[in-house]
């Protein structure tokens, strides 16, 4: 089914997009993280045992002054190069750009007066449901088309189950807990 959608996306949204479709596509990554985090606490729990340790080596308040240091030093540093990035994203590229998205019987591709990028159908890794819209992936790009490109949700329900049944089995594999609810659906229902 030939399909053609065009809308734009702010660049609030697509900050947004990154850390869902991370959390979303990456899962054991978003957990592996949450574990670095309980660690560090972990650290702080049981400083005073640590500190006595290296208290009977000779080293004073080495534990709380190297986690304090380091965790300021840290937050600091990821808030600014996160904002830094964003700047630079920002003067590189026009983020208000209309995004044309065509679907044909070879993939997707999304353009812009810019760029223009072509998902072959074997090249798409998964599909994402967000609140606001559909999610494509492959690989780390992630490309989102928002529910209100569509004409409606019959449309959007079609657009999910084609795409869905095109993909390869890894891919359909990986995204069937994300879409599976959606495509039992029956054409009419409220997304």
């Amino acid at each position: 089914m030939a399909r053609d959608l065009t809308y734009q996306l702010p660049f609030e949204r697509l900050t947004k997009l990154s850390r869902v479709a991370s959390r979303k596509a990456y899962p054991k990554l978003w957990w592996l993280t949450w574990l670095w985090i309980a660690l560090t606490l972990a650290i702080v729990i049981y400083a005073d045992a640590l500190q006595d340790r290296l208290d009977a080596v000779g080293i004073p308040f080495g534990p709380s002054l190297l986690l304090i240091a380091t965790g300021a030093l840290f937050l600091a540093g990821g808030y600014l190069l996160r904002r830094l990035r964003f700047a630079e994203a920002k003067g590189r590229v026009t983020f208000n750009a209309t995004i044309r998205m065509t679907q044909d019987d070879g993939g997707l591709r999304f353009a812009t007066q810019e760029v223009e990028h072509y998902l072959k159908w074997r090249g798409i890794s998964q599909i994402l449901l967000d609140h606001d819209g559909v999610i494509v992936s492959h690989g780390n790009l992630f490309f989102l088309i928002p529910d209100r490109a569509f004409a409606g949700s019959d449309e959007r329900l079609a657009f999910i189950r084609d795409v869905y049944g095109r993909l390869g089995d890894r891919a359909r594999s990986i995204s069937a807990k994300h879409v599976g609810s959606v495509l039992k659906q029956p054409s009419g229902a409220p997304p």
